[in-house]
């Protein structure tokens, strides 16, 4: 049985979208999945599964009407290598990692707060993606590595 992550996207995002975590939680469970929370209001599921990811993706997006990315323990802990550790997620800099939703991969992006517009909006390159910041993505792989 794997450990996986997965993030939904546009879940409660500028109090647009709200979807309740305990009907999210009780959805995954619904098909299957086991050992499932959720962190924070915003679409992040941690739970274990025997399915593999491009199977539960299929499965996920289409129970929840929602794009999802879905990614194993091993992924999220060889992407939390990839994020230099300086980047943070605080009042000098913002951080953010890009979950690629039509490819496997994913996209880091980085800037100084003062550097910053202030209605930025960030360039994935076209690329679809959900997005999270680098403080998430650290707390959400010690969960799933907690499992």
């Amino acid at each position: 049985m794997s450990v996986y992550v997965a993030l939904v996207k546009g879940v409660n995002v500028g109090g647009r979208s709200k979807v309740d975590m305990r009907e999210l939680k009780a959805r995954f469970e619904e098909l299957g999945c086991t050992d499932v929370s959720t962190y924070i209001n915003s679409g992040n599921v941690i739970f274990r599964d025997r399915r593999g990811a491009k199977m539960l993706t299929r499965e996920l997006e289409e129970a929840l009407g929602r794009r999802v990315a879905v990614r194993s323990l091993a992924q999220m802990e060889a992407l939390c290598r990839r994020i230099p550790d300086e980047w943070g997620n605080d009042k000098e800099q913002k951080s953010d990692v890009g979950f690629l939703l039509d490819e496997p991969g994913e996209k880091l992006w980085h800037a100084l707060r003062k550097d910053l517009a202030p209605r930025y909006t960030v360039d994935w390159d076209g690329a679809d993606v959900t997005a999270r910041n680098v403080n998430t993505v650290r707390k959400l792989t010690a969960l799933a590595r907690s499992r």
